[in-house]
This record gives C-alpha cells, structure tokens and sequence, in this order.
C-alpha cells in the first residue's frame, strides 16, 4: 500500500444551503419533482495535486438520515413533530437527473492533464412533495443532510 500526504480536496462555498420558502399553493400546483421557484444550485469544487494526472477522481453521495421510499435523489424531512413540514423533501439532482445515493461507481473521472486538476460539480436542491393529497403535505421547516465522498484511484 502507498501512502500519500496529499490527495484531492473537495469543498464548496456554503457548507449549508437555504431553499427559499414556497407556498403549499404553489407546491401542490406543480407535478411532484418538477423544479419549483425555491430550487438553489450547489456547486462543489474538487481540487488535486500534480501528483494525481492519470488517476480517477471517484465521488458519491450519502444522505445523512436515509434515504427515501418515493425515488432517486430524495431524501425526506429530517425534523419531525409540530414544526416540520409533512411529506416534504429534498430533491437532489446532478446534471438535471436524480442523485443516485449510495453508488461508489456511478460518478467518476479520470484526470488526464494538469487542466483536469480542478474540477467543479454542480447539483440542485429542490422542494419534493411525497402526496398528491392536499392535506397530507402540510407547512413547516423542511431539513436533509447529503455528505459528499471523494476517492482517488
């Protein structure tokens, strides 16, 4: 096994992203997973040394809390009781499809020159309402965590 001091560094300018509030009203009108007016961009730079050309750069996402039952890129309210939002999530998307979590395979490059050393990901979140039924989704404070992993081969 080698052992390196350095390897690649990901990081992006806000460790926590806000969405924007969105009314019931305008959550309900929209078909579930389409792109609401409350959807923020993250972008995530991944940044290696010299000694990293003519490696693979492998990345993945973990939601922290779980994952959810209603699809790819989902992962549900993580607050409960009388101040979270009912049947509401957050969206995950990576180049307009769902994030798939949990795939070690999936996301990936290969760094053949010293232009690819600095690499940027660019993802969305979004409100995602899990029932059609107006009285299931309610208001309140929507929260999800995703942890990002970076591995180089």
């Amino acid at each position: 096994m080698n052992y390196r001091t350095t390897s690649c560094n990901i990081s992006t300018p806000h460790s926590q992203v806000t969405l924007n509030r969105i009314d019931k009203s305008k959550l309900m009108s929209l078909s579930r997973g389409a792109q609401t007016p409350a959807e923020k961009k993250i972008v995530m730079n991944i940044d290696c040394p010299t000694s990293s050309i003519g490696n693979t750069v492998t990345y993945w996402f973990n939601p922290i809390g779980g994952v959810s039952t209603s699809g790819d890129g989902i992962v549900d309210n993580m607050i409960s009781g009388a101040t979270a939002a009912n049947n509401v999530g957050i969206f995950f998307k990576l180049a307009g499809s769902p994030v798939i979590f949990y795939d070690m395979d999936k996301y990936n490059y290969k760094i053949t020159n010293s232009s690819m050393l600095s690499n940027t990901i660019s993802m969305t979140a979004d409100y995602y309402r899990a029932s059609d039924n107006n009285s299931d989704v309610t208001l309140g404070n929507v929260k999800a965590m995703l942890e990002v992993v970076i591995q180089e081969d």
